[in-house]
């Protein structure tokens, strides 16, 4: 239950799960490659045992990888947010453990209710 939790921790590790999903669905919408190629494919026999191939790409505009900065910022702080919080020095061992991983799943039971 997300009473177990300071609400300013639960609202943290909310913003965390946010901004990973924010990053995931930018990354997603654009080229793998940030930066321009025109692709390549590697066949079995070529000293790999499957075919491997990526695609060309047009490489990211310098707004885009800015934004892709950002939200790598954002995410870092979050993340240092949450594991550096105070809550945390109350517990030890498998209590910790068990804590750290009931928090990531909070908001699953909070839908449940």
């Amino acid at each position: 239950m997300s009473n177990d939790f300071p609400d300013d921790l639960v609202q943290l590790q909310r913003d965390l799960d946010q901004a990973t999903h924010a990053l995931k669905a930018f990354l997603d919408e654009r080229p793998h490659s940030p930066e321009p190629h025109d692709g390549w494919t590697d066949k079995p026999g070529e000293g790999y045992w499957r075919d491997r191939h990526s695609e060309a790409s047009l490489g990211w505009t310098d707004e885009e990888k800015q934004q892709e900065t950002d939200l790598r910022r954002r995410l870092l702080d979050l993340i240092e947010q949450v594991h550096g919080h105070p809550h945390w020095d109350t517990l030890s061992g498998p209590d910790l453990v068990k804590a750290r991983m009931k928090l990531k799943r909070v908001h699953d039971e909070s839908a449940d209710d």
